[in-house]
């Protein structure tokens, strides 16, 4: 483990057992906040995650990539019933901060509209991106099974703000930012106890899929329902990057991709409870696009003789990189750039700065997929997305903290260095170097990281068909 990953884990297990008193309806409240976000912008404290110093003065020092994973199974054990099979029962989708994303002929062709309970936060906005809702289904949001708890949370708030006060100095638990998400997490965490409790007393529900356990809203759903013995499954969301955004495991079963999520989870201590499902929003990937290549071309005012070449950023994320790599092609004048960024801006410094860019804000990425000939992006879950639509893929990519070596199967097909990228890039577009080894490695990557047999949504009605 890389010294930032100890520290960062430490720190999350000092949190954990500092603060396991803070208990609300038998369930302690540490165990359910979002970690992540409650150092997020503490710079300083981030900054001493890089040190062997900072590893000192931890109490809990991470010497194994089990751990954390360790210390959440041993707590849900506590709360955890022996799960019975509900007749008759719902499937409760929920679905958080818009990552559930099962496209709507999913949902028509596969679940059972009087069996199904799709559960949605209220008052976030929908990207205009996200999945609309499927007709005929019934949505409620959670609002509908709250309770006033006013007077509990003000009890609950005032323990917590006694117990920072106990650690005066302590870096992360002084920080401004810490102490105001935290309140604003326990709130979250107290009302959806109460949620989740009336919900189960008033709808018989089966089992209930959830798109992540890495959020408030989410995990104390599914650690309420391992309490009433309802079991969970935990779809995954996008490409394990980095540990911190899927670690720990915390649902029944996890959804995962392909063989590399089983391999990965098992490595951090989740040795059980993972099934190869992939996503049901992976099998539109292949469907006819909506608009075909030789209008996306006209449309985006592209030379048709040309090679086209989609080029996924995010936002201003490692700009630098990129302009440098286009600066050092030597293939510009053979080929099509096309800029897709998300978020979905048009404006992106790249095309201003570089005149063969073009924009295609407003575009289908399946469609420029489809459009494209070869896909270069940065660490994304479009990568394998372009690869399940059979494109050769280029991918910069740099290690970081909790870097979990998804792309390492690509060999020289990911670069760090956008110069070697721009040139292996370059070679492979000017004489079709490197086809044969860009082909057998895509197929490889592919087999290892999705195993793509038959559709996601008929393996996940199969996993689901366990309790229904």
């Amino acid at each position: 483990m890389d010294t930032f990953s100890k520290n960062y884990w430490g720190l999350y297990l000092d949190f954990l057992d500092e603060f396991k008193g803070l208990i609300y309806q038998g369930y302690s409240i540490a165990y359910l906040c979002h970690y992540r976000s409650l150092i997020s912008g503490n710079k300083k404290l981030m900054g001493k995650f890089e040190s062997a110093a900072f590893t000192k003065k931890l109490k809990n020092r991470v010497e194994k990539p089990t751990a954390v994973q360790a210390k959440f199974n041993n707590y849900k054990a506590t709360i955890k019933k022996k799960q019975q099979k509900r007749k008759g029962g719902k499937v409760v989708l929920h679905d958080v901060y818009d990552l559930l994303r099962f496209p709507e002929e999913t949902l028509q062709n596969h679940f059972n509209k009087s069996r199904t309970l799709i559960l949605e936060e209220k008052g976030r906005k929908k990207r205009k991106e996200s999945f609309p809702r499927a007709k005929g289904f019934k949505y409620q949001y959670f609002t509908q099974y709250s309770v006033d708890v006013a007077e509990a949370i003000k009890k609950v708030k005032r323990k917590a703000r006694e117990m920072i006060a106990s650690h005066p100095g302590h870096p992360m638990y002084t920080n401004p930012i810490f102490q105001k998400r935290f309140m604003l997490q326990i709130v979250k965490i107290m009302n959806r106890i109460n949620e989740s409790i009336r919900l189960f007393k008033r709808v018989n529900v089966s089992v209930i899929v959830v798109p992540s356990t890495h959020y408030p809203e989410s995990r104390t759903l599914v650690m309420v329902a391992a309490k009433y013995g309802i079991p969970t499954v935990c779809m995954q969301h996008g490409i394990i990057s980095g540990e911190f955004g899927y670690l720990p495991k915390i649902a029944d079963i996890d959804a995962v991709y392909g063989q590399f999520e089983r391999d990965w989870f098992k490595a951090k201590g989740a040795t059980t409870g993972t099934e190869i499902i992939g996503h049901p929003r992976f099998d539109l990937i292949n469907k006819q696009p909506t608009v075909s290549r030789a209008n996306l071309t006209k449309k985006l005012g592209l030379n048709s003789s040309k090679k086209n070449v989609l080029l996924i950023v995010r936002g201003q994320k490692k700009y630098k990189e990129w302009d440098q790599f286009l600066k050092k092609l030597t293939v510009k004048q053979k080929v099509n750039i096309v800029l897709k960024d998300f978020p979905n801006h048009s404006n992106h410094p790249l095309i201003k700065n570089h005149s063969y860019v073009h924009n295609s804000a407003g575009y289908k990425l399946y469609d420029l997929i489809h459009m494209s000939d070869v896909v270069v992006t940065y660490f994304s879950t479009v990568a394998l997305e372009a690869m399940l639509a059979g494109k050769t893929v280029f991918i910069l990519d740099s290690p970081f903290g909790g870097y979990s070596g998804y792309f390492s199967r690509m060999n020289k097909l990911q670069q760090e260095d956008p110069g070697k990228l721009a040139t292996i890039f370059s070679d492979y577009i000017r004489a079709n170097k490197n086809k044969t080894f860009a082909d057998r490695t895509v197929k490889e990557f592919v087999f290892y990281n999705y195993q793509p047999k038959q559709s996601s949504s008929k393996r996940l009605m199969n996993l689901l068909k366990r309790w229904l």
